[in-house]
């Protein structure tokens, strides 16, 4: 994973078996999304969701989703402005 691909964008994760019993009680859910604030060779800087899921908690207070903890992502790219698309 390259971690600037993931850094200031919304993301969707999907917890591997490790991320679900590390952070039992703080995620409790399998998949979720959040905001990378920053992404370094520890993991993913996230401000994680809230409890309901409908949005990113407020403050100053980071989360670090390690590599392990999660299975797989999603995010959307922006197209490079110029950039054509491969057909």
């Amino acid at each position: 994973m390259t971690p600037i691909l993931l850094t200031n964008k919304v993301v969707r994760f999907w917890l591997s078996p490790e991320g679900k019993t590390a952070l039992k009680g703080i995620i409790d859910r399998d998949g979720f999304t959040a905001f990378v604030y920053s992404a370094d060779d520890l993991g993913a800087w996230i401000l994680p969701p809230t409890k309901r899921g409908t949005g990113f908690t407020s403050g100053k207070s980071l989360l670090l989703l390690k590599w392990d903890y999660f299975a797989t992502a999603h995010l959307e790219l922006d197209e490079p402005e110029g950039a054509e698309r491969i057909q």
